[in-house]
């Protein structure tokens, strides 16, 4: 794109806004999880389970920007060897819940219901492996301890929306 220029420590930017991760604060947290609600709920289609679509999206989108923090953080480490995994998994799993929160995004999914379910599924895993290896250096880094767990929330939030396609509107 002309005129696009990539900042250089591009790893430290909220790709949804291109914003330092560092300036969202809590408020504008709140405030985008009240947003993304509004905003299912108000679509036209009236889709059901808008609460469980809006903590997937917000999830996925909070574990997007979290692991993307977490593969800068561990590139910032003295040991940066011993957490090529880590930074690997964090950069994969930030690109499927990119993929993930984009997909629930948009409400009208009629015909694709074994599509959405694969790209959830593959969501939890990913979370869940992220969470995992994260975990293993929890003890000696905060910023794996923050992704171990909110990928651990990003994958129970992607469980319960497949849960809840599966019941009953």
């Amino acid at each position: 794109m002309r005129g696009f220029r990539v900042p250089r420590n591009h790893l430290q930017l909220c790709p949804l806004a291109l914003k330092p991760i560092a300036a969202f604060t809590t408020m504008e947290a709140l405030m985008s999880a009240v947003a993304v609600r509004a905003m299912v709920k108000a679509h036209p289609d009236h889709p059901a389970h808008a609460d469980a679509i809006s903590r997937c999206i917000e999830a996925c989108f909070a574990c997007v920007e979290t692991c993307t923090a977490c593969a800068d953080a561990c590139l910032a480490e003295s040991n940066v060897s011993k957490l090529i995994t880590c930074i690997r998994l964090n950069l994969d799993c930030a690109a499927v819940c990119s993929a993930t929160g984009a997909i629930m995004s948009r409400t009208n999914k009629v015909g694709h219901r074994q599509l959405l379910e694969a790209q959830l599924t593959t969501c939890i895993a990913f979370c869940r492996s992220c969470a995992a290896e994260c975990e293993r250096h929890a003890s000696m880094h905060k910023h794996c301890a923050v992704c171990a767990k909110t990928c651990s929330e990003c994958a129970d939030a992607c469980n319960d929306m497949l849960l809840s396609m599966r019941m009953p509107t």
